[in-house]
């Protein structure tokens, strides 16, 4: 996975939302696969258009690695950048992050629909809820 920085530098070179768009399906398919033995309802986000699963491990240095899955390309995208945000960071780093403030200077939120940002915040809301 990419971090903030790489993910910052690899959006300023998408020129609109197309280009962004594709991007995010580009992210999608680098996700780890996710296996399906981990797509409980309790690994489940709730509140999103598409099926979304999430799941974290605390590392013995105190840093959370996250994975997920998702049904839809663009939603599977989204998650794959709040989890390259996110992972290999301590509780404390993770509560301090602005996630919205990152994905608005990424440009994502500017084109998606009312419900996929809802769906993104509850994602944030599960991230932020391991710390």
């Amino acid at each position: 996975m990419l971090s903030q920085q790489s993910l910052t530098e690899l959006f300023a070179k998408q020129h609109n939302w197309q280009d962004r768009y594709r991007q995010l399906v580009m992210l999608a398919k680098q996700l780890p696969d996710f296996p399906d033995e981990q797509k409980t309802a309790q690994n489940q986000v709730n509140g999103c258009e598409n099926r979304v699963w999430l799941t974290y491990q605390k590392r013995t240095d105190d840093t959370y690695v996250f994975s997920g899955d998702s049904e839809g390309r663009i939603v599977k995208g989204l998650l794959a950048v709040l989890i390259s945000i996110a992972n290999h960071k301590t509780a404390q780093q993770i509560a301090a992050i602005d996630f919205q403030s990152v994905l608005h200077e990424l440009k994502i939120t500017d084109e998606l629909s009312q419900s996929r940002l809802q769906g993104l915040t509850k994602l944030i809301e599960r991230i932020k809820s391991v710390v």
